[in-house]
Protein backbone atom coordinates (compact mmCIF):
# COMPACT_ATOMS: atom_id res chain seq x y z
CA UNK A 1 0.00 0.00 0.00
CA UNK A 2 2.90 2.62 0.99
CA UNK A 3 4.18 1.49 -2.49
CA UNK A 4 0.96 2.83 -4.47
CA UNK A 5 0.09 5.92 -1.98
CA UNK A 6 3.87 7.22 -2.64
CA UNK A 7 3.95 6.44 -6.41
CA UNK A 8 0.43 8.54 -6.67
CA UNK A 9 2.01 11.18 -4.54
CA UNK A 10 5.03 11.22 -6.42
CA UNK A 11 3.16 11.97 -9.50
CA UNK A 12 1.10 14.72 -8.54
CA UNK A 13 4.69 16.35 -6.84
CA UNK A 14 5.97 16.02 -10.02
CA UNK A 15 3.26 17.67 -11.92
CA UNK A 16 3.18 20.44 -9.62
CA UNK A 17 7.12 20.67 -9.59
CA UNK A 18 7.12 20.91 -13.42
CA UNK A 19 4.44 23.44 -13.47
CA UNK A 20 5.76 25.69 -11.46
CA UNK A 21 9.49 25.48 -11.72
CA UNK A 22 9.63 24.52 -15.77
CA UNK A 23 13.00 26.07 -17.19
CA UNK A 24 14.65 27.30 -14.08
CA UNK A 25 17.39 25.20 -11.78
CA UNK A 26 14.81 22.66 -10.29
CA UNK A 27 14.04 19.68 -12.96
CA UNK A 28 11.66 17.21 -11.83
CA UNK A 29 12.55 13.52 -11.27
CA UNK A 30 10.60 12.59 -8.86
CA UNK A 31 8.48 9.57 -9.87
CA UNK A 32 12.23 8.48 -10.85
CA UNK A 33 13.56 9.35 -7.16
CA UNK A 34 10.79 7.47 -5.64
CA UNK A 35 11.31 3.88 -7.62
CA UNK A 36 14.89 3.98 -6.27
CA UNK A 37 13.61 4.42 -2.30
CA UNK A 38 10.78 1.90 -3.05
CA UNK A 39 12.85 -0.59 -4.03
CA UNK A 40 13.23 -2.28 -0.33
CA UNK A 41 9.55 -1.93 0.28
CA UNK A 42 9.43 -5.05 -2.47
CA UNK A 43 10.36 -7.73 -0.06
CA UNK A 44 13.07 -9.12 -2.67
CA UNK A 45 10.40 -9.71 -5.39
CA UNK A 46 12.28 -8.84 -8.14
CA UNK A 47 9.64 -9.67 -10.88
CA UNK A 48 7.23 -7.36 -9.33
CA UNK A 49 9.87 -4.66 -9.12
CA UNK A 50 10.81 -5.28 -12.16
CA UNK A 51 7.16 -4.93 -13.77
CA UNK A 52 6.41 -2.38 -11.59
CA UNK A 53 9.39 0.08 -12.88
CA UNK A 54 8.17 -0.72 -16.59
CA UNK A 55 4.67 0.06 -15.82
CA UNK A 56 5.30 3.81 -13.64
CA UNK A 57 8.29 3.62 -16.74
CA UNK A 58 5.21 3.55 -19.06
CA UNK A 59 2.80 5.98 -17.54
CA UNK A 60 5.96 8.37 -16.81
CA UNK A 61 6.25 8.67 -20.38
CA UNK A 62 2.28 8.71 -21.04
CA UNK A 63 1.62 11.75 -18.61
CA UNK A 64 4.64 13.70 -19.18
CA UNK A 65 6.90 12.89 -21.72
CA UNK A 66 5.26 11.69 -25.02
CA UNK A 67 8.06 9.01 -25.28
CA UNK A 68 6.26 5.83 -25.46
CA UNK A 69 8.50 3.16 -24.32
CA UNK A 70 11.50 4.86 -24.03
CA UNK A 71 10.80 6.26 -20.11
CA UNK A 72 9.76 2.38 -19.83
CA UNK A 73 12.97 1.00 -21.05
CA UNK A 74 15.08 3.36 -18.85
CA UNK A 75 12.92 2.48 -15.64
CA UNK A 76 12.59 -1.18 -16.04
CA UNK A 77 16.97 -0.54 -16.94
CA UNK A 78 17.78 1.60 -14.06
CA UNK A 79 15.33 -1.07 -11.60
CA UNK A 80 17.57 -4.03 -12.30
CA UNK A 81 20.42 -1.41 -11.45
CA UNK A 82 18.69 -0.59 -8.46
CA UNK A 83 18.01 -3.91 -7.67
CA UNK A 84 21.67 -5.36 -8.14
CA UNK A 85 23.13 -1.97 -6.20
CA UNK A 86 20.49 -2.78 -3.21
CA UNK A 87 21.62 -6.57 -2.92
CA UNK A 88 25.42 -5.95 -2.55
CA UNK A 89 25.11 -2.27 -0.45
CA UNK A 90 23.77 -1.25 3.16
CA UNK A 91 20.28 0.21 2.78
CA UNK A 92 21.05 3.33 4.79
CA UNK A 93 20.40 7.01 3.90
CA UNK A 94 24.14 8.04 2.48
CA UNK A 95 24.05 5.07 0.41
CA UNK A 96 20.71 6.23 -1.09
CA UNK A 97 22.21 9.20 -1.84
CA UNK A 98 25.16 8.10 -4.23
CA UNK A 99 23.27 5.75 -5.37
CA UNK A 100 20.17 8.65 -6.02
CA UNK A 101 23.45 10.81 -7.56
CA UNK A 102 24.59 7.70 -9.61
CA UNK A 103 21.06 6.62 -11.40
CA UNK A 104 20.08 10.45 -11.69
CA UNK A 105 23.13 10.91 -13.71
CA UNK A 106 22.99 7.22 -15.84
CA UNK A 107 19.14 7.59 -16.15
CA UNK A 108 20.10 11.63 -17.93
CA UNK A 109 22.77 9.99 -19.96
CA UNK A 110 20.81 7.19 -21.43
CA UNK A 111 17.88 9.32 -22.00
CA UNK A 112 20.23 12.14 -23.87
CA UNK A 113 21.34 9.61 -25.99
CA UNK A 114 18.42 8.13 -26.96
CA UNK A 115 16.73 11.66 -27.76
CA UNK A 116 20.19 13.44 -28.88
CA UNK A 117 20.32 10.34 -31.86
CA UNK A 118 16.87 10.41 -32.88
CA UNK A 119 17.44 13.99 -33.63
CA UNK A 120 14.83 14.93 -30.82
CA UNK A 121 17.48 17.34 -28.58
CA UNK A 122 20.52 18.87 -29.56
CA UNK A 123 24.06 16.60 -28.58
CA UNK A 124 25.59 18.81 -26.64
CA UNK A 125 27.83 18.19 -23.70
CA UNK A 126 26.53 21.62 -21.93
CA UNK A 127 23.11 20.77 -22.58
CA UNK A 128 24.03 16.82 -21.09
CA UNK A 129 25.59 18.33 -17.76
CA UNK A 130 22.64 20.95 -17.35
CA UNK A 131 20.54 18.47 -17.04
CA UNK A 132 21.91 16.08 -14.82
CA UNK A 133 23.24 19.15 -12.30
CA UNK A 134 19.51 20.37 -12.60
CA UNK A 135 18.24 17.31 -11.94
CA UNK A 136 20.57 16.41 -8.82
CA UNK A 137 19.86 19.77 -7.29
CA UNK A 138 16.10 19.25 -7.16
CA UNK A 139 16.17 14.79 -6.64
CA UNK A 140 18.66 15.38 -3.72
CA UNK A 141 16.73 17.40 -1.24
CA UNK A 142 13.61 15.13 -2.45
CA UNK A 143 15.16 11.87 -2.38
CA UNK A 144 16.51 13.05 1.89
CA UNK A 145 13.29 13.65 2.80
CA UNK A 146 11.94 10.67 1.24
CA UNK A 147 14.36 8.72 2.72
CA UNK A 148 13.25 9.81 6.01
CA UNK A 149 9.62 9.64 5.61
CA UNK A 150 9.71 6.26 4.45
CA UNK A 151 11.93 4.98 7.37
CA UNK A 152 10.02 6.77 10.26
CA UNK A 153 6.62 5.50 8.40
CA UNK A 154 7.77 2.25 8.38
CA UNK A 155 8.97 2.05 11.77
CA UNK A 156 5.64 3.44 13.54
CA UNK A 157 3.61 1.00 10.78
CA UNK A 158 5.76 -1.76 11.36
CA UNK A 159 6.20 -1.90 7.49
CA UNK A 160 8.22 -4.41 6.82
CA UNK A 161 11.28 -3.05 4.22
CA UNK A 162 14.75 -5.30 3.24
CA UNK A 163 17.78 -3.92 4.74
Amino acid sequence: MIILIVTFLSFILEYIVNGFFHGTLFTGLIVFSSIILLEPYFKKNNELFFVYCFIVGFLYDFVYTGTYFMNAGLFLIIGIFVDYINGITPNNWFVSIIELIFLISLYRFCSFMFLGINGVIDMSFRVLFKSIYYSLLMNLVYGIILYFVLYLISRKFNIKRIN
